[in-house]
């Protein structure tokens, strides 16, 4: 599955009020869905030391659908946590991180 992606917001100013606005560069690039999952998820994660990833067998298996290919060996196994088949123990993970 493609999907299409559009990149940067540019900020700049409505001359007439004064008011920030936003205007979009449409470079269009296809893009398998799950590349641009996987992109997102790695710019989140490098912007923020806090953030981490975790699921079922996303880290040594990298994800049913390889969504968090190379999120492993990028940021290591205390943030790509595979985490038990039971939505009880992630949510226990994640309400514990919180």
């Amino acid at each position: 599955m493609l999907g299409i992606v559009c990149f940067g917001p540019v900020i700049g100013k409505d001359e007439a009020s004064g008011v920030g606005i936003r205007n979009y560069s449409f470079v269009e690039k296809q893009v398998a869905i799950r590349d641009a999952l996987n992109s997102a998820h790695d710019e989140v994660m490098s912007a923020d030391p806090k953030v981490f990833f975790m699921g079922e067998e996303v880290g040594e298996y990298q994800g049913a659908y390889k969504i968090s290919k190379g999120l492993l060996d990028k940021y290591g196994p205390d943030r790509v946590l595979d985490t038990p088949i039971t939505e009880a123990g992630f949510t226990g993970i994640g309400v514990g991180a919180a």
